[in-house]
């Protein structure tokens, strides 16, 4: 009984769906249109058998609804790392002036080292943001606009660009200098714990001269 239970289930979801499929409702429109043909103009007794064939056509002429491709996202700093890479690279092909590419290469150098400490950002969400938003969103439509400048190489449109890739800059300089900063912080707490548990061992106190072997020259 429970086995006849499901498989009855399974037929009425079935038909549910191809009740509010593409198929369905494409053919009954299609339907509907030759019924009202019908009560206008007469189509004579066949109207029945023009109304399934339409139903027919337009069951068989709807596209199916596509399948969702699982694939597996990608880590945020590879999409990130891959995103700045193209906007870069697209910016080295135009051969901008050396002030330009001296501050994109800066730009990259701090993005990267906050990618490589994207874990140390978890607490502080608004950071990573912050780092989406450049690489994502700012630096490709700071390059773009640049680069479709008729005279990008002037001037005027180097210091201006440039001045937009040093406020990026800047941006991406604190996020890493906060790492850098709360690395410090652990070290030397780490530091501070080792002397409360272990004393003045060699290698804990700079003002260790003593000991065999024990020479600070070498």
């Amino acid at each position: 009984m429970a086995s006849s239970n499901a498989t009855a289930g399974s037929i009425g979801s079935a038909i549910g769906r191809y009740f509010v499929s593409a198929k369905n409702q494409v053919g009954m429109v299609l339907a509907i249109l030759v019924i009202v043909l019908h009560l206008v103009v007469g189509l004579g007794d066949l109207w029945p058998v023009a109304a399934l064939a339409a139903y027919g056509a337009g069951a068989a002429l709807a596209p199916a609804p596509k399948r969702r491709e699982l694939t597996e996202s990608q880590p945020t700093p590879v999409v990130l790392e891959e995103s700045l890479r193209r906007t870069s690279a697209q910016l080295a092909m135009a051969r901008p002036p050396r002030e330009v590419m001296a501050q994109s290469e800066t730009l990259q150098e701090y993005v990267r080292f906050v990618l490589a400490e994207w874990d140390h950002l978890e607490p502080t969400p608004e950071h990573r943001q912050t780092i989406w938003n450049v690489v994502q969103v700012y630096y490709p439509e700071v390059v773009k606009t640049y680069l479709e400048a008729p005279q990008y190489r002037d001037p005027a449109a180097v210091s201006v660009v440039v001045d937009s890739l040093s406020t990026l800059t800047r941006a991406a300089w604190r996020i890493r200098q906060g790492i850098l900063d709360d690395n410090l912080r652990a070290m030397d707490s780490q530091a501070q714990f080792l002397r409360q548990e272990l004393g003045d061992l060699p290698g804990l106190d700079d003002s260790y001269h003593g000991g065999a072997g024990y020479d600070p020259r070498a």
